[in-house]
């Protein structure tokens, strides 16, 4: 069976932006959100998208599944948009590292 030799590092990555999507809550309710601190949330969530869009044409091009990089383009343009989106985020980002440690073969009729 064919996997990208970057699964395990994107889907880890999903899985640490669920953990800064959540402690980024602490930080807007604690009072303690400046721009320096949103920046850094903001970063991780676009960087998250970024390694998602790599992971969408690799995948494409070894004719795997494709559902566990969409999803995590979504979940981390979701928190990326804006951070009142962060509990989607975490969610589809959780979904995400799930189907993408699970890669598997595209089913192709034909």
């Amino acid at each position: 069976m064919k996997k990208s030799k970057y699964d395990l590092w994107i889907g880890a990555i999903n899985l640490i932006n669920c953990c800064l999507f959540i402690c980024s809550w602490f930080a807007i309710f604690g009072a303690d959100f400046t721009a320096k601190i949103a920046f850094f949330f903001y970063l991780f969530a676009w960087i998250g998208v970024i390694l998602n869009e790599i992971a969408i044409v690799q995948s494409h091009n070894l004719s795997i599944s494709l559902i566990g990089p969409i999803l995590g383009v979504i979940g981390n343009a979701l928190y990326g948009f804006t951070a009142v989106l962060a509990l989607p985020a975490v969610i589809i980002n959780i979904i995400s590292a799930f189907f993408i440690f699970m890669q598997h073969n595209n089913k192709k009729k034909g």
